[in-house]
């Protein structure tokens, strides 16, 4: 297994290549914000904070929200390495309009946050809170797995990904179960682990054969963690966004504003305003 130092928030910055996604996805904000007047942004769920980092360097008003303590502490770093005032607090779904203490513009809730929730009940309960945390004609983003792909056709694992990172070779690789009534899905994160030390063994195939006598396991380990997540198909959310009062609910299969596919695209990308 991994040694006690392994962060297990910082994985997923690794698991994320950053300066592409950002690159992808900031014509998409920037466009939605200036249609609809967005200078205050409550980035809900923000984990390491680089959406919000980034809304801030557009000199918006930005609050990073997040329950996790080890994950604001990252957040925290990358505010610091990237010169950012950024704002980052400590909080969750149905405290996040008491939190603010005031209306927003806009409120995104990106990187599969919002499932989490684990419930009807708890997804009710975020969205009356995020619709208390936006002014009239705010717009909200939401961004996760395209949940009626995934439980209609019984996908069952997503594409591996490989990094090379100074701890050594990782691989990400994800297995997904669902419940029997299709309302959950259950993901297994498994990332395995080459040492770095492996990079440095010997040069030469006459040494190698001591080194592998040596260690049988090649320098390899693994970690695994559960997640459980409600399935929010998107009949569901956009009933549950009328209920919350929200209008205007679109959903898109891209950052390029495309139409969802429900049948092919990988993730969905959500948009409402508080009516």
């Amino acid at each position: 297994m991994f040694d006690a130092k392994h962060n297990e928030e910082r994985e997923y910055d690794e698991l994320v290549d950053w300066d592409r996604r950002l690159t992808r996805e900031a014509p998409f904000f920037r466009k939605l914000f200036e249609a609809h007047g967005a200078h205050s942004v409550a980035d809900v769920g923000s984990g390491s904070a680089r959406h919000a980092i980034m809304f801030r360097s557009w000199g918006l008003d930005v609050t990073a929200i997040d329950p996790s303590a080890d994950m604001l502490a990252l957040a925290r770093e990358n505010a610091e390495a990237a010169g950012s005032d950024v704002r980052i607090v400590e909080g969750g779904f149905g405290g996040v309009a008491a939190l603010l203490g005031g209306q927003v513009d806009a409120l995104t809730c990106t990187g599969n946050a919002l499932p989490h929730v684990r419930s009807l009940a708890g997804l009710r309960e975020a969205l009356d809170d995020f619709s208390a945390a936006l002014r009239p004609g705010g717009v909200l983003v939401l961004h996760y797995l395209n949940h009626e792909r995934l439980v209609t056709q019984r996908i069952r694992t997503m594409n591996p990904v490989f990094r090379e990172t100074p701890g050594g070779d990782k691989f990400f690789l994800r297995l997904l179960d669902y419940t029997p009534s299709g309302d959950g899905v259950l993901f297994d994160f498994v990332t395995l682990m080459r040492d770095a030390a492996v990079r440095e063994s010997p040069h030469t195939i006459e040494d190698w054969p001591r080194t592998l006598a040596a260690d049988r396991t090649g320098g390899w380990s693994l970690r695994t963690r559960r997640s459980l997540h409600l399935a929010m198909p998107p009949a569901l959310i956009g009933a549950e966004l009328a209920r919350a009062g929200f209008a205007d609910v679109r959903f898109l299969g891209d950052h390029a504003g495309r139409e969802l596919d429900v049948t092919r695209d990988e993730s969905m990308i959500v948009t409402a305003l508080r009516a």
